[in-house]
């Protein structure tokens, strides 16, 4: 069977998070389907000085017009874009060739620039959110959607079997999702008071004190070697309509690590996270102290609740389970 031409366009490089778990990592498994032409809309982003930015700049310049050239002269039977917008002669372009343009919306983009997201859900013929809650909040443009989690690779991660001497509290993220976690800044400082712990933060370079605190760079080959070194992970997240559209894609790379979690119960955590099962829920400070105190004082429970967290993520939240959803999806 001939394969279906397909244009990834996907708003960062393997180094953006929502690009590569609900992009880019799902069409390589589907080579044998598509015929995929990938383009992003930047390069990988290297923060290391001012000659990085300025190439970084120009990358995005010659991506975005790549992109629209692509479009232009050439024609796909899919475009599968993910959470970025196009022009609107671009959205013309691939209607009038007769593309169907699946729009990944695996963010709260719509608060940036209503018009523009506007403009992206009218021209798409389906829609993929990862969140029940997006699901709901875009019913009110009629469009064929899926909902499909942001999935792990179960088969690249797997649970640590070295234990650690300090109990290690692991944030993985990003510096715009730092401040979430500076939010518990007061919690960390009350636990330090009552065990020995550290905190250990992959993606950010937080402002805290008043505790054992260790910041690392985030990467792509880093990510299974910090997971290691973790003994509970967490997800903290404030009552806010951005933070609740969030997919739970930290709580399934520590559950497919064996980890138990520690959460806030908004949008898809309250349902990911069960209770005394695979993790606990938090609201107030006291709650997040208490967590920690149960988890850091007994191995087995957090041994058990990883367990559990295993198996949930590879019966419900992994690649081989998610991309076949995906994949239907796209051929219906």
């Amino acid at each position: 069977m001939k394969k279906k031409k397909v244009l990834l366009l996907t708003y960062g490089s393997r180094d953006h998070g929502s690009s590569r778990v609900s992009g880019i990592n799902h069409f390589v498994r589907f080579k044998d389907v598509f015929d995929v032409t990938w383009i992003p809309r930047t390069g990988v982003h290297n923060r290391a000085g001012l000659k990085d930015k300025i190439v970084f700049a120009f990358q995005k310049q010659y991506y975005s017009l790549l992109q629209i050239l692509t479009i232009i002269f050439r024609r796909f039977d899919i475009a599968y874009v993910q959470v970025m917008f196009l022009p609107e002669f671009c959205l013309k372009i691939l209607k009038w060739k007769g593309t169907v343009l699946c729009y990944n919306v695996d963010d709260a983009i719509y608060l940036y620039d209503t018009k523009k997201f506007d403009a992206m859900m009218h021209y798409s013929s389906k829609i993929t959110v990862s969140t029940p809650v997006m699901k709901e909040h875009l019913a009110r443009y009629n469009k064929p959607t899926e909902f499909i989690y942001s999935p792990v690779d179960t088969d690249l991660i797997t649970p640590a079997s070295t234990p650690h001497d300090v109990f290690t509290i692991g944030w993985i993220g990003s510096p715009w999702t730092g401040p979430y976690l500076e939010n518990l800044e007061k919690v960390f400082q009350e636990l330090s008071g009552q065990i020995t712990f550290k905190l250990l933060v992959v993606g950010a370079n937080v402002k805290m004190t008043g505790f054992p605190l260790e910041c690392v760079a985030w990467s792509e080959a880093n990510e299974l070697e910090v997971l290691k070194r973790i003994d509970v992970g967490i997800m903290p997240l404030p009552d806010q309509e951005e933070a609740k559209m969030k997919g739970g894609y930290k709580l399934f790379l520590y559950m497919a690590a064996g980890l138990p979690i520690v959460a806030s119960p908004y949008g898809i955590n309250a349902s990911l996270v069960k209770e005394g099962v695979n993790g606990y829920l938090a609201v107030s400070d006291e709650d997040w102290v208490k967590a920690f105190l149960k988890l850091e004082s007994d191995s087995y429970l957090r041994k058990q609740l990883g367990q559990y967290g295993r198996k949930d993520v590879e019966n419900n939240y992994s690649y081989n389970v998610c991309s076949k959803k995906l994949l239907n999806f796209l051929l219906q």
